[in-house]
């Protein structure tokens, strides 16, 4: 399935792209800025939708010039890598836990590790989503899901997007963990709440 057909049936759930479209991210600005590119699949989400609440509860990040929770920290690809890394945070407790040898706290290396671990994504229970960034191919890093609240991680054989059909279908093992529930639509049928895209902060 390509990238489009893979938008539209995710949209067929969660609902269209907003009203009026989002302002699309600069990607070649990213891959300068960052040293590297995201997937194709989650750069065509993310100038769909932007960065997205899906069902109130997945957290999905998107590069933004809006200035993100904490007063004074970078904006852009620097930001995002930055919230997505953090430093303080997290992905600093687990990197401690890789280092130290605790592999069933955390069974991979975090960025910017070579092959380590990138979070695109959370929820409210503290399940973190990643792209293990193993090889040069952006699209072919697969998914990788620490679940906090079952002490238990788990690597999805598929990208971004596939990640995201699988969940919402119900057709992922840990469906329900992801978006306890399942899929709670608005009165306007969308099933997500938007949050930035690469200029505007919505909520």
């Amino acid at each position: 399935m390509e990238i489009e057909e893979k938008l539209g049936r995710l949209g067929e759930m969660i609902g269209p792209p907003p009203e009026g479209g989002v302002v699309p991210v600069p990607w070649a600005l990213g891959a300068e800025t960052m040293g590297f590119q995201l997937p194709a699949d989650y750069r065509a989400f993310a100038d769909w939708y932007g960065s997205v609440r899906i069902s109130d509860e997945l957290h999905v990040y998107t590069p933004s010039t809006e200035l993100g929770p904490y007063a004074g920290g970078p904006v852009g690809f620097e930001g995002f890598l930055y919230y997505t890394t953090e430093p303080y945070g997290y992905c600093a407790w687990l990197a401690e836990r890789y280092r130290d040898g605790d592999h069933k706290g955390c069974p991979y290396p975090l960025f910017p590790a070579e092959g380590g671990l990138l979070n695109w994504g959370n929820n409210y229970n503290s399940d973190h989503f990643f792209w293990l960034m193993r090889g040069p191919d952006p699209d072919r890093w697969l998914i990788a899901a620490a679940f906090d609240s079952m002490r238990e991680w788990d690597l999805f054989e598929g990208g971004f997007l596939e990640f995201l059909l699988a969940v919402v279908t119900q057709q992922y093992p840990y469906h329900d963990d992801v978006i306890p529930d399942g899929l709670r639509h608005a009165a306007d049928g969308r099933a997500y709440l938007r949050r930035n895209d690469w200029t505007n902060k919505f909520q």
